[in-house]
């Protein structure tokens, strides 16, 4: 897949870990090492961190010891750096309040569990009207959020995209033509340009059964190849996560053809990062792994690592 401005796995001088891997389902399971042997053998993957899956692994401890699955998969995981979380969009003093005090918050999930990831994604709303419109209000909140972030050790904040819902006409909650909808550059999406050019990054959540049908209609596959040129034109990580929805059967195929459809039109994210967030049953281990079983997440995850090319970013 030779593409112009991009290497293939393991080329960038700047990179190392630019596959992310876990998620929801069946990510406690990730405490067996045998899941990822050659996974971690590539050298280009990090733990993916969604934050409902660090919920999960953290009741289904044992009270005494709420992190030691945590601690477990970050044993497995301790050769590849910091990892990157997968977040709600709550306000900065998720960021801020005390681990004593507020279980369900970041530092007690995130810090104390020892996981410290580096970059984030953020599932930002897409409605009501007043949540996604450009005003000061919402750009206040965002440098609020991402400047609370850093001071966790967050280097990039990337806002989830990806117009997913089929445009409707007259909805207070889509653009009134169906043209800016799939347009990354129409006044839509004003806020979530700014989001990622203040952030560091944009995350399109483009699961690849769903892509290869076209998605939520005409004009899709577009938006999605525009969204990851524009962020590597301006030297932020794009991130394109990849999910087996609506279906696991055919995971890895359609993960192979997606990856090819991207690179034939030029649109090469920075990294790739793999989850299955609309299983939520983080004791599926059979989603999961081992890495050598076809149409699990780990397997995946270790064909990205060996043969999906990236777009190279350049130190800003």
């Amino acid at each position: 897949m030779p593409i112009a401005s991009t290497s293939p796995s393991g080329q960038c001088s700047d990179a190392a870990e630019y596959v992310s891997v876990g998620g929801t389902a069946g990510f406690n399971a990730l405490v067996n090492r045998g899941f990822t042997t050659a996974l971690l053998a590539t050298g280009r993957v990090r733990l993916y961190e969604h934050a409902n899956a660090i919920a999960a692994a953290i009741a289904d401890a044992t009270p005494s010891n709420p992190y030691s699955i945590l601690n477990a998969i970050g044993n497995v995981f301790d050769a590849t750096g910091p990892g990157e979380a997968e977040l709600g969009y709550v306000g900065a003093n998720y960021f801020t309040l005390s681990a004593k005090d507020y279980p369900y918050y970041y530092r007690y999930q995130y810090v104390r569990s020892g996981l410290n990831p580096t970059a984030a994604n953020v599932n930002v709303p897409d409605r009501p009207p007043s949540a996604i419109t450009f005003d000061r209000r919402n750009v206040t909140k965002w440098r609020l959020w991402v400047q609370a972030a850093r001071s966790v050790g967050i280097a990039s904040m990337a806002p989830v995209v990806a117009p997913n819902a089929a445009w409707k006409p007259r909805s207070r909650i889509f653009p009134p033509t169906r043209r800016a909808y799939y347009d990354l550059n129409s006044s839509f999406y004003d806020l979530t340009r700014f989001e990622a050019t203040y952030g560091g990054g944009i995350a399109l959540d483009t699961p690849p059964n769903f892509f290869l049908g076209g998605g939520s209609g005409p004009g899709y596959q577009r938006f999605i190849e525009q969204a990851i040129r524009w962020g590597n034109a301006l030297g932020i990580r794009t991130t394109v996560l990849v999910s087996p929805y609506p279906t696991r059967h055919r995971f890895s195929r359609d993960t192979i053809s997606f990856v090819r459809v991207l690179a034939t039109h030029g649109a090469i994210p920075t990294e790739w990062a793999v989850d299955d967030y609309e299983n939520t049953d983080a004791n599926d281990a059979h989603a999961v792994g081992p890495d050598t079983s076809a149409d699990t997440t780990t397997n995946v995850g270790l064909w990205l690592a060996l043969h999906a090319p990236i777009h190279c970013m350049i130190s800003r």
